[in-house]
């Protein structure tokens, strides 16, 4: 079906629908839940069929912890200085903005043990051979005003590496359970 033009208003056809439905939006790719996991890896998720794509984190820690994003390319976690990220942070009544070469790991929401953390992640041409990036927007409300934060932060590798997937971790022996959906931007 030929290009076609769509005004406000305008009732479509069923056809129509079906060409406006399936040249917009997002297309579901995966599911994965993970459960009392230090390290959970999620592999072989980036192909050429999509450029960017949206992913959607629920999870709870065994306690309250920190958590990192690592670039996978097959299940080899890429290490060295690769990774350039701001974090902005709004916790309690007081505001922190953080901006730092992480090396490896890009810090991501904390887990908590009492609630979860749920926040989307959009990543940008992981795939391609140039500059990966992503941004993250999340609020949290904790159980008191000393846990509540809103944090906003974006990242990008300062290497040209195709990677195909990544891996989320802990600061050290605390676990994280939840799901990861995968989303690809459609062209």
């Amino acid at each position: 079906m030929a290009d076609q033009t769509f005004t406000s208003g305008q009732i479509l056809t069923a056809a129509q629908m079906t060409t406006l439905q399936s040249n917009i939006g997002l297309t579901w790719i995966s599911t994965n839940t993970f459960s009392a996991t230090a390290t959970k890896q999620f592999t072989s998720l980036f192909t050429s069929a999509f450029t960017d794509y949206r992913v959607l984190f629920n999870y709870t820690g065994s306690v309250t912890t920190a958590v990192y994003l690592r670039w996978l390319v097959g299940t080899t976690v890429q290490t060295g200085n690769i990774l350039s990220q701001k974090i902005e942070s709004q916790l309690s009544l007081g505001t922190v903005i953080a901006a730092s070469r992480a090396d490896q790991y890009g810090l991501i929401p904390p887990a908590y043990g009492t609630y979860p953390s749920t926040y989307a992640l959009d990543i940008y041409s992981p795939q391609a051979t140039a500059y990966t990036s992503y941004e993250m927007n999340t609020g949290s409300l904790g159980v008191s005003v000393s846990d509540s934060i809103l944090q906003i932060g974006s990242g990008r590798n300062v290497t040209t590496t195709s990677f195909d997937g990544f891996e989320i971790t802990t600061a050290g022996a605390p676990t994280l359970t939840g799901t990861m959906t995968l989303y690809g931007y459609r062209k």
